[in-house]
């Protein structure tokens, strides 16, 4: 499958990884859009991931399809989060992902959202010049593995 019909299929959610100035690990679930070469976000301006994207941190992506045997499908990136100029439009995409194309249906909580000011549109373009690496342990130090005695 194509990596931007993956990260189009409705409703399917991002997890975001942060670290905050204090060092502290941020790991959560994001409604988000993937459109013009970067991942798409809304956040209220007093959350982890708002702050993030006000200092430009560098952020990792996950979005996935996880049942196995069958299906395991991944899209992993990091980038450099940016805090964006207010779209309304942007923010009803985002939202329409999950919520449906027809905003007067929402509740109201997301109507008023889509259009407010005061929250924070940030968004993610991929590095793709630095790949993920993933950690791995010498055999020894491995409790996976099946040899180790």
């Amino acid at each position: 499958m194509e990596f931007g019909a993956f990260l189009g299929e409705p409703g399917r959610m991002a997890q975001v990884a942060a670290v905050s100035p204090r060092g502290v690990p941020l790991l959560g679930s994001v409604w988000f859009l993937y459109a013009d070469g970067r991942f798409w976000f809304s956040s209220h301006p007093g959350t982890p991931f708002a702050a993030a994207a006000l200092r430009s941190a560098e952020v990792a992506v996950l979005v996935d399809q996880f049942e196995p045997p069958d299906t395991i499908r991944q899209v992993r990136v990091r980038g450099r989060s940016r805090v964006e100029d207010p779209d309304p439009d942007r923010v009803h995409a985002i939202y329409a992902r999950y919520l449906g194309a027809d905003a007067a249906a929402w509740p109201a909580f997301f109507r008023a959202r889509a259009t407010d000011p005061t929250w924070t549109l940030w968004s993610v373009p991929p590095d793709f010049r630095r790949r993920h690496r993933e950690p791995r342990l010498p055999p020894d130090r491995n409790p996976l593995d099946p040899h180790r005695g």
